[in-house]
């Protein structure tokens, strides 16, 4: 049987136009880089209130984990210390202080550490009118969230000197579908893999001399609940705005593991709407 030229073109052209078609915009530059892409996706922010005093805390931190390793991508982690918990010692293992400000506040707000250690948000979003989840339904509730389409996507473009610790952070963010509410964006810092003594009530001696705190809030560049994206309260579907901060870090800190995370939330319930968060030093 012969095939003409013809033909075999048009076959060629109909099977080229019939594959990876792709609608609406799956991948986006990160970090202001050209060669880094990530998934468009609806991001998760798990605020995991702690202490290191507290022995049962080291059972959230492990259901976050597996909650990362779960819906890789897809979840921006905070371990914020607040309450007695947290309170340093004058000596012994337990001197070291990570509580901050925002933390101080957020606890404030919606009363964490006074409902007992361990517990958390996710996106701040109140379930059965309840904003505070316990541990052991982190998962499921995570869950109902990870599926659903973004409303929105944050690009965080990290600038840091060395030589002065001074961070300059701009972030893009693009409106993926309409939300009529006033938004704000807040960016905070936390410190990943910091090493010191943690308190276990599954073992003995309870106390874990070399324990990784992971995640650390450490502070906010623009106030605990952020800025205003812009003034008003209508964002239409495929607008983009702008935003940036700064900040010293503080010589205690390891640059290494620090990272930008910011939170586009809205501005009258604080339900977040996307996180994301990027290291500072790649």
């Amino acid at each position: 049987m012969k095939i003409n030229a013809a033909y075999i073109a048009i076959l060629l052209i109909t099977t080229l136009l019939s594959c990876d078609i792709v609608e609406g915009p799956y991948a986006k530059k990160k970090g202001g880089t050209s060669d880094t892409t990530e998934q468009v996706v609806r991001k998760i922010l798990f605020e995991d209130f702690t202490g290191h005093q507290c022995g049962n805390c080291p059972r959230a931190a492990e259901a976050l984990k597996a909650i990362e390793e779960l819906y890789p991508g897809q979840i921006v982690p905070l371990g914020v210390h607040v309450g007695f918990f947290a309170e340093p010692s004058s000596s012994g293992n337990y001197t070291a202080d990570y509580r901050c400000e925002t933390g101080n506040e957020l606890d404030q707000n919606y009363g964490n550490s006074i409902a007992g250690l361990p517990n958390g948000l996710i996106n701040r979003i109140s379930f059965d009118s309840n904003p505070i989840v316990q541990y052991t339904d982190w998962s499921s509730k995570a869950s109902q969230l990870v599926a659903l389409p973004p409303d929105a996507w944050i690009d965080i473009n990290p600038q840091y000197s060395a030589a002065s610790r001074s961070l300059e952070v701009s972030a893009d963010v693009d409106i993926l579908t309409a939300i009529n509410d006033s938004l704000h964006l807040a960016f905070y810092l936390s410190e990943d893999n910091i090493v010191s003594p943690q308190k276990d009530y599954s073992l003995t001696p309870s106390t874990i001399l070399n324990y990784t705190h992971r995640h650390v809030l450490r502070g906010s560049m623009n106030g605990t609940w952020g800025l205003p994206l812009v003034s008003g309260s209508t964002f239409a579907a495929g607008s983009t705005y702008s935003a940036n901060a700064s900040f010293t870090l503080p010589a205690n800190w390891n640059e290494n593991n620090v990272h930008v995370v910011a939170i586009l939330f809205k501005a009258n319930s604080k339900e977040v709407v996307q996180a994301e968060d990027i290291k500072i030093i790649n």
